[in-house]
């Protein structure tokens, strides 16, 4: 993945042919007038409204977003306001690999939004990301000097992270975009509805990847896999857990021995006792939920003496760079026998609105075509749905962006599922890939929105699975 963050980009976009000299910008409570529109949703929708104007509040100014923040053009509007969002990313830590591309990935979609109309008389800017390296303490120090001068974060990378400062958001009211699937996000008993989830949840993936590996290893491999048993390794973290316990819930479904597990905190993890593993008690395939730096020395690791079991990553846990031209690991990824989950969201290449759209404002930015700037872009989506519900409520205040995250119907132009924030449901299909070093985003899409037996059968209504 290319430094992508900090490098200087040179940008001729005509999404981004305003050139305005803003000054400092203010936060201030304005007012302004609305045209009411008919609305079709529930009663206690925010879209239903009598009100004439929109109260705004902390994180909104009436002066327009800068030109540029970050070396990206915002897209803004001259003639607008500007609704200031805060980023909470990894630049430096575990998955510092992912978070600039997650970063360009968020700020493209706004440039696009922007340019496209924005939210009522508001484009959006995303001020300079905070590098909180995967660190909870220093994830609150990124928050607390973030807070007053924004009306909403747009990442909060990581679940341990966000949850330390859960009490911060909902004292606030704050809401933020987890970049992170933890099964709980979807549960207002767990995130009092200041978390805007997207994508598909770990839990979920480990269900779904039992179900399809032992439905597809025999087929795929010519009949030389059977799944009869499996071992697991991850870290002991909110995904590693998750998971591991889909994994588990599956693999008793079908009637498959889960031979061992191997979890550690991501400090303690020992590729050598993983490797181990593999090598001496072999199993038919194994699930894998570690940091990008791991799991191709897993992989790896075990392939050198002779073990290539079948594989199946977590999302978090695949990286274009593994059959990147040049990469030790890229013949055994490219050989069938490894397979990854998505985030709920097809690569980068896939056919939908959404995808195109990104492709082509990317385009502008980027060669690359990173799974992470996928998930940057498609977090943005619930979003952007919320705070135009906020708009069509009559309140972008805090407090008003916070009740329409309780229940709007969100959409994404066909990058995930439909979805209805704070129906207490998790969004359950899985996206399944194949690495390929042949395509940018280095994996094809083998199924997508699957959802297998276990998944569907499964009560989501007892909260998180970890």
């Amino acid at each position: 993945m290319k430094p992508l963050r900090k490098q200087g980009i040179i940008i001729f976009s005509i999404l981004a042919l305003v050139l305005v000299a803003c000054g400092g910008a203010t936060e201030e409570t304005s007012e302004e007038e609305v045209v009411a529109e008919e609305v079709t949703e529930a009663l206690d929708s925010p879209a239903v409204t009598t009100a004439g104007t929109v109260k705004t509040g902390v994180g909104i100014t009436e002066e327009a977003c800068p030109e540029v923040i970050s070396n990206i053009p915002t897209g803004a509007d001259p003639t607008k306001g500007c609704i200031y969002l805060g980023m909470l990313n990894d630049y430096s830590g575990p998955f510092g690999a992912a978070g600039p591309a997650l970063d360009i990935g968020q700020r493209a979609f706004w440039l696009w939004a922007n340019s496209t109309g924005g939210i009522g008389d508001y484009s959006v800017a995303i001020r300079e990301g905070f590098d909180a390296s995967y660190n909870p303490q220093k994830h609150l120090e990124g928050y607390n000097s973030l807070k007053d001068s924004v009306a909403a974060f747009s990442m909060s990378l990581g679940t341990p992270q966000t949850l330390f400062i859960l009490d911060n958001l909902n004292e606030d009211d704050m809401v933020a975009v987890p970049m992170s699937w933890w099964s709980g996000w979807a549960y207002k008993g767990v995130d009092a509805s200041t978390v805007i989830e997207f994508g598909t949840q770990y839990c979920a993936d480990g269900m779904n990847a039992m179900d399809w590996a032992s439905a597809n290893a025999g087929p795929l491999t010519g009949g030389l896999v059977d799944i009869n048993t499996v071992g697991i390794i991850g870290y002991e973290s909110d995904y590693g857990k998750d998971f591991a316990f889909g994994i588990k819930a599956a693999a008793a479904n079908a009637g498959v021995e889960v031979a061992w597990e191997y979890l550690a905190p991501p400090t303690e993890f020992d590729v050598t006792q993983a490797v181990g593993l593999l090598v001496t008690k072999p199993v038919d395939a194994y699930f894998l939920a570690t940091g990008l730096a791991v799991a191709p020395q897993v992989a790896g690791g075990a392939a050198q003496q002779g073990v290539t079991p079948f594989a199946m990553f977590l999302g978090t846990s695949y990286n274009d760079a593994f059959v990147a031209e040049g990469s030790a690991v890229k013949g055994l990824f490219e050989s069938g026998l490894i397979y990854a989950m998505s985030f709920g969201i097809a690569p980068y290449e896939a056919d939908t609105v959404g995808h195109a759209t990104m492709r082509q404002t990317l385009g502008q930015i980027t060669d690359s075509a990173s799974t992470f700037f996928v998930g940057g872009w498609g977090s943005q989506y619930h979003l952007k749905g919320v705070l135009e519900g906020a708009l069509k409520g009559g309140d972008l205040t805090r407090a008003g962006i916070r009740r329409a995250a309780t229940n709007v119907t969100v959409s994404s132009d066909g990058m995930m599922p439909e979805k209805k924030l704070g129906s207490g449901l998790p969004d359950v299909a899985s996206t399944i890939t194949k690495p390929d070093g042949s395509v940018g985003s280095g994996a094809v899409v083998v199924k997508k929105d699957y959802v297998g037996p276990s998944a569907s059968a499964y009560d989501w209504s007892v909260g998180p699975c970890s």
